[in-house]
């Protein structure tokens, strides 16, 4: 793995050890759709990751700081999660609800502490759901005044736009995006809706087209593109990796250059 990383241009110095612990493995199970089920094995190295003064030094010097659910779902990690998000510059969760490995707690402790997060469709209907309620409870709210807030907030929860407002307004997150699959992302950016609608391909396998989606859109926003250009650039290259073999397929210029030119056509 080690070779890989280095192959890819990825520093290896301060990837930490676990003489006792094995690296992590995930068995992937795809459905005739290409989309991915996981079993996660536990415990595994990542669950140990010890607070360093490299790790507090490499993440000061981060442009961004991205991290996801599962890294807390250990105590160990979850600790040095805590400690390097409370000064990491620029903070991106990328939610990845992967039962039983997450509480409501935690994810609101996660999602109050980020300064961007993305969803997939499914998870942020499943947050959405319980920010009302944990408003709800707060209040001390009756059931029958509980019913009616749902009912109340269903005319601006039944679309997306309403569920990442809500959100945005519950964690303090300025930014926020999510995924639809087929169906493309929206991305909510200095109080802006930005959307891209999607790339018809052939599905392969979706095991690392979130990832990749999240490090392109990543990459363009750091660098000062547009959102609008950010957003597409992101969409293309997840098609492309869900329309190739495994997690890190090797991403051909070309095959990003056409399906962005096609975008552009339509």
């Amino acid at each position: 793995m080690f070779q890989f990383i280095k192959e890819n241009g990825v520093a290896v110095d301060d990837i930490q050890i676990d003489s006792e612990l094995k690296t992590g493995e995930v068995a992937v199970s795809l459905n005739d759709e290409g989309s991915a089920s996981y079993t996660i094995n536990y415990p595994s190295a990542w669950d140990h990751i010890q607070l360093t003064k490299s790790a507090k030094a490499i993440t000061l010097a981060s442009d961004a700081f991205i991290y996801g659910s599962l890294s807390a779902r250990d105590h160990n990690t979850k600790q040095t999660l805590y400690s390097l998000l409370e000064i990491a510059p620029y903070k991106i969760f990328d939610v990845n609800l992967r039962a039983p490995y997450y509480t409501k707690e935690v994810l609101n402790h996660l999602m109050e502490s980020a300064d961007f997060i993305k969803f997939n469709d499914d998870e942020i209907i499943e947050i959405v759901t319980h920010l009302i309620m944990k408003a709800a409870d707060f209040k001390k709210f009756s059931n029958h005044e509980i019913s009616e807030i749902i009912d109340k907030r269903n005319s601006d929860t039944q679309n997306l736009e309403g569920c990442i407002k809500f959100i945005a307004q519950q964690t303090n997150t300025k930014s926020i995006c999510v995924t639809l699959g087929s169906k493309g992302a929206i991305l909510f950016y200095n109080d802006t809706f930005y959307y891209n609608k999607g790339h018809k391909i052939n599905v392969v396998d979706t095991v690392g087209a979130g990832d990749s989606f999240l490090a392109a859109l990543t990459d363009k926003l750091l660098k000062g593109e547009a959102p609008q250009t950010a957003i597409d650039f992101a969409c293309v290259v997840g098609a492309v990796v869900a329309s190739s073999e495994g997690a890190n397929p090797k991403l051909n210029p070309n095959d990003i250059e056409v399906l962005l030119t096609k975008h552009i056509d339509c």
